[in-house]
């Protein structure tokens, strides 16, 4: 018996010029097995899919082929409105027309657009209708991390009742602000508050000095394997898991000359009381050309410097953006507590002279050549989430090494393991203000999920 095949081609919003659409439609009527064509300007609105479900079943389709935009953008859209519709057993392929067809050339493409459609037809009268079967999600969520997000989602999770295990690799909660003096008046009372209402908590069950060993399994029904202390392995099951995990660095492209030390090497000195310089200046834009964390490092280590220790501070910055909230505040406190700006569009060269890191740089803004000599240069770190983690995870990183999420836009805490989240510094440059909106927001789906109890 001849399969009956739908195919629907959308033009997203007549943005596709360089593919003849009529033409397009008229070929592919033609061809064989082909029940219906149909041509929207928006399928993946509401008025674009009741068109899909009421062809369906006017022409009594098991074969659909949708030929429109990426499938990473929008076939979640589809699936779920068919999933709603209780239509999601009927087999059906994608055809990207928009990014691998029109948007990659400039000429005419309506007869590579023609080639695609018709090896989509060939593929989807070879797949087999998909089988279900119910499965009983488990009750408990996995959160990897106990610093500022991880903490701040096991506390939403544990208020919504649902029972968590939290793992930490190192000996205590906090992650990196823990320990922080220079962050104190931001972070350190609100951390603090978190950790002892974790430790407390009897929905919450924490981990430390621990480590994933494994991840098998789906959504639903995650079963780990962690390493306590490096001499005990503990195999657990999970419905949700949450990656929370703060960054790892190495040292940007400055000179390796005495006298330039990283942000994390500025924090060590500063948390073991060492007599800290009276120069100092930050380098900010080397490795990348911004970077929140570490411009938030700079600007509140010069206020902490300048008000502790009347420390003489330079911060040297090719395009200093106060975007994080709170940053802008920062920046004008740090010019009124009197740190020097200097602001470079060709980067500045170091020596050491004496004993000091010697600084040349042309200033943008004043157009002249400028040397400043300090005790200490900090640099900036490349950040990026651990590669061993992303490979245990089985989940993709971009090519800063951050885990890649589904979408950036829309969907920034979906991993591309459906049951798998993401949520803060793990998966992008972000601020605290953004980590915590984050939190809430992988606290919501895993609680959605959970709910669902099959």
């Amino acid at each position: 018996m001849e399969e009956r095949i739908g195919v629907f081609i959308c033009n997203c919003g007549n943005s596709l010029n360089n593919i003849d659409f009529p033409w397009l439609q008229e070929k592919v009527t033609s061809l064989r097995g082909v029940s219906c064509v149909n041509l929207s300007t928006a399928l993946c609105l509401q008025d674009g899919l009741d068109s899909i479900f009421s062809s369906i079943g006017e022409n009594n389709l098991d074969r659909i082929v949708i030929a429109g935009c990426s499938p990473q953008l929008k076939e979640n859209v589809f699936t779920y409105a068919m999933k709603q519709a209780k239509i999601e057993s009927v087999p059906f392929t994608w055809v990207n027309l928009r990014e691998q067809c029109s948007w990659a050339h400039n000429v005419d493409v309506s007869k590579k657009a023609l080639s695609m459609i018709q090896m989509a037809i060939s593929e989807v009268e070879l797949l087999k209708p998909a089988t279900f079967s119910e499965v009983i999600i488990n009750q408990s969520a996995l959160i990897i991390g106990g610093g500022f997000t991880g903490l701040t989602i096991a506390s939403e999770l544990s208020k919504l009742g649902i029972q968590i295990t939290l793992v930490e690799k190192e000996s205590t909660l906090g992650g990196q602000y823990k320990n922080n003096e220079i962050f104190s008046p931001f972070v350190k009372g609100t951390l603090n508050s978190l950790v002892n209402e974790v430790m407390t908590d009897s929905n919450i069950e924490v981990l430390t000095s621990s480590e994933i060993n494994y991840i098998k399994g789906t959504v639903g029904n995650f079963s780990t394997l962690i390493s306590i202390d490096g001499n005990k392995n503990k195999q657990m099951s999970f419905g949700a898991i949450v990656v929370a995990v703060g960054q790892e660095g190495e040292p940007s492209s400055a000179p390796a000359i005495p006298g330039v030390i990283t942000f994390s090497e500025l924090l060590r000195l500063e948390q073991q009381k060492a007599n800290l310089p009276k120069r100092i200046a930050f380098l900010l834009d080397t490795p990348v050309e911004y970077y929140r964390t570490g411009t938030l490092s700079a600007l509140a280590g010069a206020v902490a410097l300048r008000q502790k220790l009347a420390s003489e501070v330079y911060i040297f910055a090719q395009s200093l953006k106060v975007d994080s909230q709170g940053t802008e505040n920062l920046y004008h406190k740090a010019r009124e507590n009197g740190v020097t700006f200097i602001k470079f569009d060709e980067n500045p060269v170091f020596a050491n002279k004496n004993g000091q890191v010697q600084i040349d740089v042309r200033d943008a803004l004043l157009q002249d050549d400028v040397t400043v000599y300090c005790d200490l240069l900090v640099v900036e770190e490349k950040m990026y989430s651990s590669p061993i983690l992303a490979s245990t995870l089985e989940i993709m990183t971009d090519k800063s090494g951050f885990y890649q999420v589904v979408n950036p836009h829309l969907s920034t805490t979906l991993s591309e393991r459906k049951g798998i989240l993401l949520a803060g510094s793990c998966r992008a440059d972000v601020d605290l203000a953004r980590s915590l909106l984050e939190s809430k927001e992988a606290a919501l789906r895993v609680y959605e999920l959970l709910r669902q109890k099959t």
